[in-house]
C-alpha cells in the first residue's frame, strides 16, 4: 500500500480534515497507531481511569487508535468463566445474563453449572463469576456442594492469578441470608484471588441487584483487560509495533440491553392483573384446615407456564394489620411517606408480617435497645425472637417513636408469594390453578395471619383480579423422557405441582407411570382433589396412590411411614430409573422423607448408611430427585 500525502496546509485548525478526507479508513487506523506510537515513545502512556458511571465508556478517553480499530483477537481472548449453583434455576438465568451482557462487550464467557464443573479447573482461572442460591439452614445447594467442599479442603488452590467476583441469592425472611454466598467470596479472598467487585446479596427481589454486579463485574473485567492491553501496546509502540485493540469490549449499556431476550411483556416488574373465574374451599365442614382451589384466567396476557412453575402472587397487607402497626408506631395513616401516604405505604410496599434480621438491626439504630442488641447478638435467641412475631410486636417490644420515613426506612419492601401452580395449560388453556392453605394462628395475645394466603382467601372475590407473574422453576420439572417413571411424595398443598404433573402427562399420552404418595389429617375432611385422583386411577394415568390421614388413627401415620411400608417396590421404580419429587413443608416432612428414603435404599440394596446415603445424594446430582419445599 502506498499514499502520498498532501503537504500540510497553512491553516492548523483544517489540515487533518484534508489528510483524512483522502485516505481509507484502514489507512486512518494505521496513522492514528503510528501516530500514537511516536507520542508513546516521547512520554509515558496515561491509562484511563476506571468507569464513573453506567453509560461511561473507557473509550472516551482512550488513545484515537483505541477508538478506531476493529474488534481483534485480543479481547476476544480474555478469560472469563461464569459458575452458577442453582436450586430452582434463578442463579442459572443470572448466569446466562452475565454471559450475554459480557459477550456484547467481546468477551467470550464460558458458563458452567457447579454441578459438572471439573473442581481442577480452578486453579486455572483468570476471571472467575460466581452466582449462587442458599439451601435450607444457611448451606449450598446441591449443586454447589462439590464445589464449595473443594474450595474449604485442604486440597483447595493458591489462587493468586484468580480475580472473582459473587453474587449471592437468598431471602432475608431466613435467618441465614446469603450465607453460601459469603462462604464462597470470604475462601476465595482466603485462597488469594483479587476481588474484581464486592459481594451483592440479593433479597428475593433480586433483578436490579443482578443487572447491576452484571455491569461493574464485567465492566471491572474490562477495565483491568484494558488497563493490561494499554501498558503492553506502550511497550509496543515504544519498540515501533502498533497493537490493535477492540473497542467493543469496552462499549457499557445501561443494563436493560443484556435482559431484552428475558423480558416478557409481563413479569415481576410487570404483573399482570388476572382475574379470578372460581374459588372452592377444598377441605370438609369441621377440618382444621382451610385449603383453596382458585382458578385464574390467563386471556390476554401472554403468560405461559410449564408444571413445575411457580405463580407469583402480588399481595397487600390486610387493613387491620396496618391499623395495628400504625397505632405501635404511634403515627397516623395521613402522614407522608415515599411521597404516598403513610397508610397506603404500609399496605401496598412493605413486609409487616415477616421480621427479618435487618429490619431489628435498622430499628435498634434508632431504639438502642440493650435487649435488643443482645437478641441480635444470639443465634438461638434471634430464630425464636422472629418466629411468629411482626412488626407490631418489634415496635411495642422494643419502642421508638419514628417519624414517618424514618419508619419507612427500616423496612423490608414487600415480596411477590410464590405458589406452586396446579394445573396444566394443555388441560385448562388459559387458565392457571393454585391450592392454597389460608394461614391463621394466634401469638402475642393476637390474631395473626399470613399474607398472601388470606389476601387471597379473603379479600379477593370472583371476578376480583390479582397481579401475578410467572416465576420459572428449573430445578423441579417432568423427565424429558416421558417413558420415565415418576414417584410424588405432596402431603397438604404439596399435592398442587402433582396435580399438573398428571394433567400433563395425561395429556401428552407419556408412557411413564405415575405413583403419588398424599397425606393429610383426616380422610372425610380432607382428602384433596379425592375425585379427580380416583378418575385419573380408573383411566390407568395415575397407576398408583398411597394416602397417610395422620389423624384417622390413635398413632400418627404420614408420608415417610406409607414409603416405608412399600420400601422394595419403591427402590425398585428407582432402580429402573424412575425421579422422586417431595413437595411441602421443608421443616420436618422434606428431612423426613429424605430420611426415610435413605433408610429403603440401605435396607433393600444391603448396603451401609454410608452408601445409602451417597446414593440419595447421587439421585439428587442426576435431577432424579427433585425437592420443591417451603
Amino acid at each position: 500500500m502506498s499514499q502520498h500525502l498532501p503537504a500540510f496546509p497553512d491553516t492548523k485548525a483544517d489540515w487533518f480534515q484534508q489528510i483524512s478526507n483522502n485516505l481509507s479508513p484502514d489507512q486512518l487506523l494505521w496513522l492514528s497507531g503510528y501516530s500514537y506510537g511516536l507520542a508513546v515513545a516521547k512520554q509515558p502512556v496515561q491509562i484511563p481511569p476506571p468507569f464513573e458511571s453506567k453509560t461511561e465508556s473507557i473509550a472516551s478517553s482512550a488513545p484515537l487508535h483505541l477508538l478506531n480499530a476493529a474488534p481483534s483477537a485480543a479481547a476476544a481472548v480474555v478469560p472469563l468463566t461464569i459458575l452458577y449453583g442453582s436450586h430452582t434455576g434463578n442463579s442459572k438465568k443470572i448466569a446466562h445474563r452475565a454471559a450475554e451482557h459480557a459477550r456484547k462487550h467481546g468477551l467470550k464467557p464460558l458458563v458452567h453449572d457447579m454441578s459438572e464443573y471439573p473442581v481442577k479447573n480452578l486453579k486455572q482461572e483468570k476471571n472467575l463469576l460466581l452466582v449462587v442460591s442458599t439451601h435450607g439452614e444457611g448451606d449450598p445447594p446441591i449443586a454447589a456442594e462439590d464445589v464449595y467442599a473443594h474450595l474449604h479442603s485442604q486440597r483447595a488452590p493458591k489462587l493468586p492469578e484468580t480475580s472473582f467476583s459473587v453474587l449471592a441469592l437468598g431471602d432475608k425472611s431466613y435467618l441465614h441470608f446469603c450465607k453460601t454466598g459469603a462462604d464462597f467470596d470470604a475462601q476465595l479472598e482466603k485462597l488469594g484471588a483479587n476481588r474484581l467487585h464486592p459481594r451483592v446479596d440479593c433479597d428475593v427481589d433480586f433483578d436490579d441487584d443482578a443487572e447491576a454486579w452484571i455491569e461493574a463485574s464485567i465492566n471491572a473485567i474490562l477495565n483491568t483487560s484494558a488497563a493490561s492491553s494499554l501498558a503492553s501496546n506502550a511497550n509496543g509502540h515504544a519498540n515501533g509495533t502498533i497493537t490493535a485493540f477492540a473497542p467493543t469490549a469496552f462499549a457499557t449499556t445501561n443494563g436493560h440491553a443484556a435482559t431484552n431476550g428475558y423480558a416478557a411483556q409481563y413479569s415481576k416488574k410487570n404483573p399482570f392483573p388476572v382475574p379470578l373465574l372460581e374459588k372452592i374451599q377444598l377441605n370438609g365442614r369441621g377440618s382444621v384446615k382451610e385449603t383453596y382451589h382458585l382458578e385464574f384466567s390467563l386471556e390476554d396476557s401472554g403468560l405461559v407456564y410449564e408444571p413445575g412453575d411457580s405463580l407469583g402472587v402480588i399481595a397487600e397487607n390486610s387493613p387491620g394489620l396496618v391499623e395495628e402497626v400504625l397505632n405501635a408506631a404511634k403515627l397516623s395513616g395521613d402522614a407522608l411517606a415515599s411521597e404516598t401516604s403513610l397508610a397506603k405505604f404500609l399496605t401496598q410496599n412493605v413486609e409487616l408480617t415477616v421480621l427479618t434480621r435487618e429490619t431489628l438491626t435498622k430499628h435498634n439504630e434508632f431504639a438502642q435497645s440493650s435487649d435488643l442488641a443482645a437478641i441480635l447478638a444470639d443465634t438461638n435467641r434471634l430464630k425464636s425472637y422472629l418466629y411468629g412475631n411482626d412488626v407490631a410486636d418489634l415496635l411495642r417490644a422494643f419502642p421508638h417513636q419514628h417519624t414517618a420515613d424514618s419508619f419507612a426506612s427500616i423496612l423490608r419492601k414487600l415480596p411477590p408469594r410464590l405458589y406452586s401452580i396446579a394445573s396444566s395449560l394443555a388441560e385448562h388453556e388459559n387458565e392457571v390453578h393454585l391450592t392454597v392453605s389460608a394461614v391463621r394462628y394466634k401469638t402475642q395475645a393476637r390474631q395473626k395471619e399470613g399474607l398472601a394466603s388470606c389476601f387471597l382467601a379473603d379479600r379477593v372475590g370472583v371476578e376480583g383480579a390479582v397481579k401475578v407473574f410467572v416465576e420459572r422453576n428449573e430445578g423441579f420439572k417432568l423427565p424429558q423422557n416421558p417413558a420415565t417413571d415418576i414417584i410424588m411424595i405432596g402431603p397438604g398443598t404439596g399435592v398442587a405441582p402433582f396435580r399438573a404433573f398428571v394433567e400433563e402427562r395425561s395429556n401428552a399420552g407419556a408412557t411413564g407411570k405415575n405413583w403419588l404418595f398424599f397425606g393429610n389429617p383426616n380422610f372425610t375432611t380432607d382428602f384433596l382433589y379425592q375425585t379427580e385422583w380416583q378418575q385419573w386411577l380408573k383411566k390407568g394415568v395415575l397407576n398408583k396412590l398411597n394416602v397417610a390421614f395422620s389423624r384417622d388413627q390413635a398413632e400418627k401415620i404420614y408420608v415417610q411411614h406409607k414409603l416405608l411400608a412399600n420400601s422394595k417396590d419403591i427402590f425398585g421404580w428407582l432402580e429402573n430409573g424412575a425421579s422422586f419429587y417431595v413437595c411441602g413443608d421443608k421443616n420436618r416432612m422434606a428431612h423426613d422423607v429424605e430420611a426415610a428414603l435413605t433408610q429403603i435404599v440401605q435396607q433393600e440394596s444391603g448396603t451401609s448408611p454410608e452408601k445409602a446415603t451417597e446414593y440419595v445424594k447421587s439421585l439428587k446430582k442426576q435431577r432424579r430427585y427433585l425437592e420443591d419445599v417451603y
